[in-house]
């Protein structure tokens, strides 16, 4: 098995947002201006952030105060960005709605049904004895209901099962029987085995695929490993999981019943043809397999945006009697989104589209629904909706500092020669980097790295960089020092080990160390490609300090204070967790907003320095 070090064993979780609960009564960690941050999202934020060192429990107290650090950044550049009017711009108006309409679909969700399941003593007693049972069986199917009753006819004549069953074409799949468990099959379907005595069988049974007759052939009782707890904790889950399962079907039917929303046929057929072809030139150009997916980018968006025009952007695609959904919204939903598709015909890209039309008439309406009744005031709501919002607008403020710096060769070179002082002794090291804006698609590369795809296969297909084309995101290699953030991981890294992801200006990045060296000479190191990558490094540097000052700038502007008696009392894990929020009524979000490392701004706060953005 490959070595992977996935962000010093990073685990990817379906985040309960009660699962770091704490008996703060949400006092405030720290206050930014006017803007608070409370224990329960300095808790979120910091459990479900993966960053160096956090595995090392000596160091806790030390990485919570960076942290906070790190997020009072975040909050002052979403002041400064309010009061920029930042918040006004079209951009922020329509993720401040997506966020809106995501948390509450998830508050009605809960209202509707989550809230509702109730889990009773005897409902666990039943739970625990099937739990604690393992059920051997064998089957007849047939896809007929005619045929099946003709079956059951011959049992009902005392047919002995094993008769009947050798002469039928399942008889090849149970050698042995069947072995059943809790939890596996539909409740129903479990309700009508678990009341089989020895020998007994069932009554017709249908099921999506066609009908099944059951014959109990054995009980096993008693087989079950695990502790008490784990017993308990997993009846509930599964019993959980049906109530709900069952209260939304309900819910579904009764919800729907009497709605009726169109859609506008041709432009949703023009938007296909449109999707279609560029998908399929990206699929070409990239060299990407029938299996890996093809995401839709803002340059996808701007292209498709100009080919209708204006007049075509303002139609209705989706058209509820009550503000309609207009063609160019649906798009940026789209993107919004991350619509993918690993079918690029126009046949199945429609039929990808077709769906996402229908998913999207059922969230429109649920989180109206939720807005009708005043969801989007609960306090969690409107709790959500701030974090987000303030995370990005920090981002669209400090996109202003991320164009490329100016820098000459003889820059490159001072750089260089202050960094490394020709020391010979100094390792280089070799990555292979993958740069995305998307933590869904960082989250699917590493899964995909952990089952054993290969990095420069992934950098060609997912990365941002123009030459993950012709290098396949191979750097070369390059002295530690001429990258201070990853050179300092990857010191303390193995030959083959994988980290990320890593919250960096760019994106997202993950990257695979496959060679480390002692360091070559002077000449040999400073090559052109290793010039233009210190070149890009070295704006980096010019942009990370512009950043530092300005928040500094922003610290006096607004002023800070920080509790830190609470922050201390907050009880923290030292597990790197990088994992999503499942919603109600679907759609997902990472566990909490990423973020990217900014503490030096605190030393910098005494220096009187002032730049503006």
């Amino acid at each position: 098995m490959k070595n992977l070090l996935l962000g010093f064993i990073i685990f990817v979780l379906t985040i309960n947002l009660n699962t770091f609960a704490q008996d703060f009564n949400d006092k405030p960690v720290a206050t930014v201006g006017n803007n608070t941050i409370t224990s329960s999202e300095m808790l979120l934020r910091y459990e479900m952030t993966p960053f160096f060192k956090k595995q090392m429990k000596y160091l806790t107290e030390s990485l919570k105060l960076e942290f906070l650090y790190s997020l009072i950044a975040e909050k002052l550049w979403a002041l400064q960005a309010q009061e920029m009017n930042y918040d006004t711009t079209d951009v922020m108006k329509f993720v401040n709605k997506q966020l809106k309409k995501m948390f509450v679909r998830d508050a009605l969700y809960h209202r509707e049904i989550a809230n509702k399941i109730t889990i009773t003593n005897a409902d666990l007693k039943t739970g625990y004895d099937r739990y604690n049972s393992n059920l051997k069986v064998n089957f007849l199917f047939a896809e007929s209901k005619n045929e099946i009753d003709n079956l059951y006819k011959m049992l009902k004549k005392g047919i002995p099962f094993d008769s009947v069953l050798s002469v039928r074409p399942e008889a090849l799949e149970q050698e042995e029987p069947e072995e059943i468990v809790f939890g596996q099959m539909d409740e129903s379907i479990e309700d009508s085995l678990y009341k089989l005595k020895m020998g007994e069988f069932t009554s017709p049974i249908y099921s999506p695929e066609g009908w099944y007759i059951f014959l109990l052939k054995d009980k096993i009782v008693g087989m079950i490993g695990g502790t008490e707890d784990e017993t308990v904790k997993a009846v509930m889950n599964t019993i959980k999981a049906r109530r709900e399962l069952r209260y939304f079907r309900e819910y579904y039917q009764k919800f729907f019943k009497d709605k009726k929303v169109t859609a506008n046929a041709q432009l949703l057929r023009s938007l296909s043809e449109k999707l279609s072809r560029i998908f399929s030139e990206k699929k070409t150009i990239n060299k990407i397999k029938d299996k890996d997916p093809v995401y839709l980018d803002v340059a996808d968006v701007l292209q498709i945006e100009k080919e209708f025009g204006n007049d075509s952007l303002k139609m209705a695609v989706i058209e509820f009697e009550d503000a309609p959904i207009l063609l160019k919204e649906f798009i940026e939903i789209l993107t919004f989104d991350s619509f993918n598709t690993n079918k690029v015909g126009l046949k199945q890209v429609a039929s990808a589209l077709n769906s996402k039309v229908k998913t999207e008439i059922e969230r429109e309406l649920y989180a109206r629904e939720g807005i009708k009744q005043g969801l989007d005031k609960l306090p969690e709501v409107q709790k959500d909706i701030k974090m987000w919002t303030e995370n990005y607008l920090a981002q669209l403020l400090q996109s202003k500092f991320l164009d490329s710096a100016n820098v000459s060769d003889q820059d490159v070179i001072n750089y260089y020669q202050s960094t490394n002082k020709n020391d010979l002794s100094s390792p280089e090291i070799n990555i292979v980097q993958v740069i995305t804006d998307s933590a869904q698609l960082a989250h699917n590369i590493l899964l995909d790295l952990k089952n054993g795809e290969d990095i420069k296969k992934l950098a060609y297909l997912y990365s941002k960089h123009a030459n993950a084309k012709s290098d396949s995101g191979e750097t070369g290699f390059f002295p530690i020092a001429s990258n201070i953030e990853i050179g300092k991981i990857a010191s303390t890294m193995k030959v083959d080990s994988v980290y990320g992801p890593l919250k960096v200006s760019e994106g997202y990045l993950i990257f695979k160390l496959i060679g480390k060296r002692d360091s070559s000479s002077f000449q040999e190191q400073l090559t052109p490609d290793l010039m233009n990558k210190i070149r890009g490094e070295l704006a980096y540097i010019k942009q990370q300090k512009a950043i530092t000052d300005y928040t500094a700038e922003l610290a006096r502007k607004f002023g800070i204070n920080i509790d830190e008696q609470v922050l201390k009392a907050l009880e923290v894990t030292n597990i790197n967790a990088f994992g999503f929020r499942y919603l109600g009524f679907g759609g997902k979000v990472t566990a909490a907003p990423l973020m990217m490392p900014n503490v030096k701004w605190v030393d910098e706060l005494d220096k009187g320095v002032i730049i503006a953005p």
